[in-house]
Parts: C-alpha cells; structure tokens; sequence
C-alpha cells in the first residue's frame, strides 16, 4: 500500500488503496471542561460529591453551561478552533492570547457589567452600530402575555475580554497550539512541570482508564479506549533500563501504518514524565484509577509523533483535532471504515455495531463522532439539552436490548457528562474475553447507552478499525 502525507500531517490512503466511507471522515476536538476549570483552579475537584456541577462549572469557565458544548457560542472548550464558512470545525491560533485585558476598571467602569441601556437607541453605541435593526436576536420570549423578553449576544469583542479575565494567555498557551510558539523542540508549558506521577498499570488496560485532560483531543482518547476495550493487549508496556538507577527507565510505543494490517511505522521512546500544574495536578491525559499514567504516557508518545520532535517533552496541544477512526488505526494497523448516519437507518447502525461485536461487546475497536455543530445537522440540533457535545468523539462498547428497544452503548472520554435522551439507566452484561462483565449504566463515569434512534439524529458517524 501507497501512502502520501497531506500539508497538515494527516496521512491519507493513495489512490491505490480503497477507504469504505472516506468521505464522511470528520477531525473533532473539544476540550474536557472538567479538566479546564482543575486547571484553572489549580486543585482537584470532587465533582461526583458537588450538588450542582453544572453551575460550578458555569462559575468557574464563566460561560452559561447550555452554552458550553456547541462552537457555534465560541465558548472556551473549543480554544483554538473555530466553525468556518463550511460549518466544519478548523484550528486557529486562538485570538485570546492578543487580546489586551483592561484590569484597572472597577465592575461599575466595566462595560462588560454597566448596562445603561434605557432605549433600544443605546444598543447603537455598545455594538458600535447605527442600525440597531441589523442587531441578531438570538431568541424572543414572551413573559405574563405583557413583556417580550429578547436575548442579544454581545460583540465577539467584549466576550473576548470576559473569556481573557477566566483564560488567561498562560491558560490559553497550556490548552490550544500556537503555530507561532517558539522552542517547540523542548516544550513546557507556562507555570508547569514535567513529573513522574505514578506507575504505568496499576492491573492492566481497561476502557474507563483514559480520561482526557484539557486539551481538544477527545478523538484519541476515545480511540484509546476502544482499543483497551476491544484489543486488550495491544496496550502493552514496553521499557527499559537507561541508567544504573532504580528509576532510569523509559518506555516504547509502538504506532502502525493505517490500513496497513499491522506494519509497523514508528516506535516512539518517552520517559514517564508528564505535564503537571504547579499544584501537582495532571493537567492533560489521566488515568480513572489513582497513581495509572499508561494514558498520559500513550498520549505524551502522540504528540511526539505528531510533532516529529526528538525531545522527551513534545508540545501535547498538537494532539489537539483530528480523527478518532485514523487514530483507532495507527494504535492497531487496522483498516478504516466510515459509516454516516444521515444516509442509514437506526437499525442499520445498530446491525453495523452488532457485526462488530461478541457477546454485546465490540470486538473490532470502534468510535463515533457528532456533528461539528448543532446547525450543521439536518434537523439542527440543541446539543446541550441532551447532553451532548458537539464535535466530540466517543468510543463505541457495544449493543444492548432492552424492554423491545435498541440500544448502542457509548463512552464520553470525558469520564463524566453523559447522554440525558433515550438513554438506559439499569445494569447490563458483556462478555469481556472470558467472563461477564458488568457495566452500570446508574454510575456517573461516562458510560451510556442510548437508543438506536437518537444515536442516529445526534451523531454523524461511526468507523471502525479491524
């Protein structure tokens, strides 16, 4: 097989060889909002014990949460990307780190908080307009069939300045890829260090271990965990001695050439020192089980291969943006195959995971991704109703049946934030390898099932690698 390398480092099939569905291949990210506001916050946050995460997320990244998992909103998760004319979800080097943040006025001064607005006439000045008609109104309500209430969405320029007051350049260098950023060869960072921060399996790979961190790479964590999932073993660590210390040691990952069936392409070698906050946080990839870095390790192994740097600290917000299906690929050698869900019924889809499964569970490792927007859905969709997030990858588990209806069983890389539409709250069974595994579907960690039907109107693909 022939391969040829495109100018923005993805690596796409020649024309020789035959990719099922190609064209319907989509590059996702969104950054975990969980780990964004840790990271700003610079503490671990017991969000399972809080009784209402959602609001103190909406304190912390400043930013309403219904608004939070679309980019339409240019909301902070997305930092560093943008929707473009096509609706398709690009990177950027994000406006924030050039914005000038006027700290020396008090929140009376502040024209973000002074809202002296008595006449519709006063909108002309505060979005720098004659034609106060030309204003978007993002929605219109009617209250007690006597008032009209109406929503405006700020200028991009004062929402800059109250996104710049929570992500400061120092947080937006750690979160999104700077092009312009210098000594990328020996990447830190600002305020952080590189740690050792525990041993590489506590017990071996399992699918809840990769939980991603704050950057916009939801598309390999994903694929992580449909590997540790569906290919136990294909998670392996492989180290050696560099010294006559106890602790000198550093490990191999092996990555293959997609469609290749196997053939290897590069062995990349990284210590197990991984980015941590001046708190001793993680800040990128984690593991769900305290004192694990096999994820952070896998993840610090990627960006080296993304980035073709020889260094043991490669930059990790290169990972950020790509395709959950090509990087299922290059951690097994599989071949690729993409299946839209706009040209296929919800029985199709659920048939497409059940022929890639054993026993309920995916035996090929598989991944799904939604729309890059809600507008860009044919039915334009409210991703935040239903808990879902926009650009985002998940990892496929398998199939379930329950009560006469259809369901695919998903994981949010997340390890938090699940589906709230058509979804199945109860226990269910897969048969992992050589025993049954239960999988509770009442636990908050990411895990889901959702009908076949609602699978369909809320995601736009699914690919497997096999």
């Amino acid at each position: 097989m022939t391969t040829k390398t495109k100018a923005n480092g993805t690596v796409k099939a020649a024309a020789a060889t035959t990719v099922e569905g190609e064209g319907v291949a989509q590059n996702n990210g969104v950054i975990n909002p969980y780990a964004l506001a840790e990271l700003i916050a610079d503490r671990k946050i017991p969000w399972n014990e809080l009784p209402d995460a959602p609001r103190v997320l909406e304190d912390i990244l400043q930013t309403p949460y219904e608004e939070l998992f679309d980019p339409a909103f240019g909301g902070p998760l997305y930092t560093g990307l943008k929707l473009n004319n096509k609706l398709q979800l690009v990177p950027e080097r994000s406006p924030l780190l050039d914005v000038e943040l006027n700290l020396d006025l008090n929140d009376l001064e502040n024209p973000l908080t002074n809202l002296e607005i008595k006449t519709l006439a006063d909108l002309g000045s505060r979005f720098k307009t004659k034609d106060i008609g030309s204003i978007e109104v993002t929605s219109a309500e009617l209250i007690h069939q006597q008032y009209l209430q109406l929503m405006l969405r700020l200028p991009d320029a004062e929402r800059l300045q109250q996104l710049a007051r929570v992500l400061s350049r120092d947080i937006v260098a750690t979160i999104s890829y700077d092009p312009k950023r210098l000594n990328i060869n020996d990447w830190i960072a600002p305020r952080t260090t590189w740690a050792d921060m525990g041993r590489f399996f506590n017990e071996g790979t399992e699918f809840f271990d990769p939980v991603q961190g704050a950057v916009a790479n939801c598309y390999y964590i994903a694929a992580l965990s449909a590997v540790a999932w569906a290919k136990p073993f294909q998670i392996a660590q492989m180290t050696r001695a560099t010294g006559a210390g106890q602790q000198s040691f550093v490990d191999m990952v092996r990555f293959y050439k997609p469609d290749s069936g196997g053939a290897l392409d590069k062995q990349i070698e990284v210590t197990e020192t991984v980015p941590q906050t001046s708190g001793g946080n993680y800040i990128y990839a984690r593991s769900s089980e305290t004192d694990e870095i096999w994820p952070a390790v896998y993840e610090k192994a990627y960006a080296k291969l993304k980035t073709g740097t020889n260094s043991d600290h490669p930059d990790i917000t290169a990972t950020a943006w790509g395709d959950c299906v090509w990087a299922t690929a290059q951690l097994t050698g599989g071949h690729r195959y993409y299946y839209d869900t706009a040209s296929r019924s919800d029985d199709t889809l659920w048939n497409l995971v059940r022929g890639n499964s054993l026993s309920y569970k995916t035996f090929n490792p598989m991944t799904a991704w939604t729309y890059s927007t809600g507008d860009a859905a044919a039915r334009h969709l409210n991703y935040s109703s239903a808990t879902i997030v926009a650009s985002h990858c998940c990892t496929v588990l398998g199939w379930a049946y329950y009560n006469n209806r259809k369901y695919i069983v998903l994981r949010n890389p997340w390890g938090n934030t699940e589906a709230t539409v058509a979804t199945l709250n109860t226990n269910i069974w897969m048969y992992d390898l050589s025993w049954w595994r239960p999988i509770n579907l009442n636990v908050v960690d990411g895990t889901f099932a959702m009908e076949a039907w609602a699978f369909k109107e809320y995601f736009a693909g699914l690919g497997v690698a096999k």
